[in-house]
């Protein structure tokens, strides 16, 4: 990442903006390294250390003392007056919304569960949430909001989403600028957690990352050569209506054989109680895996997952696949499956191209945790530097 910093005045906000990102995410704790890691002279990095220390955004610290060391060392870190960002994910089910600082040390976490019936109903509940985080604070620089799909990022629009009581064509980045005179930053629910965990979880210092999401719908989140992959049109991928069978099963999207038909939670949870004749939502029978009814199901969904993963790997060649939402209460067993199977399938097996396979770091708060970094990765852009 050598030289990702260039000294020349109309990219100040740029630098400024990584030398944030680079300390919020513990890649660099000192002038040095920031040096070291930008490119940029010391006398450079001094400038712009210095006015992100008078603009509240840094602090020093003493590093701790060695013996070698003559005299205490300066660290730096993300100050405690720092600009504070909210986050909303929207789910079927429930909503949550939380405040963090560019660190995503979090001050502020709220969930309402409720099975959404209108519109109205729906961004009521957002808008209330954020009158929660926003309350008493005079330093937010922006909100982020991530969804379930499929969303239209560019026109900041929840488009259609299945299972979701006919609600479609919602208006989310206009109506909260509106309300609450901030910048507003959309995107899909696991786009917006794989950036989370590519900057604070598992995926950091990873450039090409799978995020898989499994509910009841089944979505990934896709980054490539650090960047979320969006296209043309502001459509995120999918994943979920990928599909592994030609004469299988009928998906809800008219498509056959989708993966969402053979691993979404509500079909696995349904599998389940046929073979056991007992009722359990996803995260029990996760508990109860040696039970060999349960294991052969999901043995069967981890290599009906795989199946669609080995083909975005051979066509992306992922470095890390993070697994979230339900599937962040599998037994490790099945994660370490997941990864073997994918590397024994996928075409190119050269020493050194190994696919991982993790949980995302964050676990259940992974996507809305995402939904704050769509905002205070815009100040990572320089784009909200004040």
């Amino acid at each position: 990442m050598s030289g990702l910093g260039v000294n020349r005045d109309y990219l100040k906000k740029r630098n400024r903006g990584l030398a944030l990102k680079l300390v919020a995410t513990k890649q660099c704790t000192s002038r040095i390294e920031l040096s070291k890691e930008m490119g940029l002279t010391k006398t450079a990095i001094s400038a712009i250390v210095g006015e992100l220390i008078d603009r509240k955004y840094l602090v020093e610290t003493e590093k701790e003392i060695t013996k070698d060391q003559g005299r205490n060392p300066v660290g730096l870190e993300i100050a405690a007056a720092s600009p504070r960002y909210a986050g909303v994910l929207i789910q079927r089910g429930y909503a949550e919304a939380i405040l963090c600082d560019l660190s995503l040390k979090s001050f502020k976490y709220e969930k309402v569960e409720r099975e959404w019936q209108s519109e109205q109903e729906l961004m009521s509940t957002v808008t209330r949430l954020l009158d929660h985080m926003l309350e008493n604070e005079e330093n937010v620089a922006g909100i982020g909001v991530s969804s379930i799909g499929p969303v239209d990022v560019k026109a900041g629009i929840i488009k259609n989403p299945g299972y979701f009581n006919g609600i479609k064509n919602v208006e989310i980045t206009a109506p909260l600028r509106e309300r609450f005179s901030l910048p507003v930053y959309f995107d899909h629910d696991n786009q917006s957690a794989a950036m989370a965990e590519q900057l604070f979880g598992n995926g950091h210092g990873y450039q090409d990352i799978l995020l898989v999401g499994i509910g009841r719908g089944v979505g990934c989140g896709i980054i490539l050569g650090g960047k979320r992959c969006h296209s043309k049109f502001g459509y995120p991928p999918e994943i979920g209506h990928m599909s592994i069978n030609n004469c299988g099963n009928t998906c809800i999207c008219g498509n056959v054989g989708c993966l969402e038909t053979y691993i979404a939670s509500n079909v696995i949870e349904e599998k389940v109680r046929l073979a056991t004749g007992k009722q359990m939502n996803y995260r029990d029978f996760c508990q109860r895996e040696e039970e060999p009814e349960i294991r052969k199901i999901m043995e069967e969904m981890v290599w009906n997952l795989s199946s669609a993963i080995v083909s975005l790997v051979n066509i992306l060649n992922f470095q890390i696949v993070l697994l979230g939402m339900d599937s962040v209460y599998w037994p490790e067993r099945y994660v370490r499956m997941l990864e073997e199977i994918i590397n024994e399938r996928k075409f190119i097996r050269n020493e050194g191209t190994r696919t991982l396979v993790r949980k995302v770091a964050f676990l259940e708060r992974t996507p809305v945790l995402g939904a704050a970094c769509n905002a205070l990765n815009k100040t990572f852009d320089g784009d909200l530097l004040n």
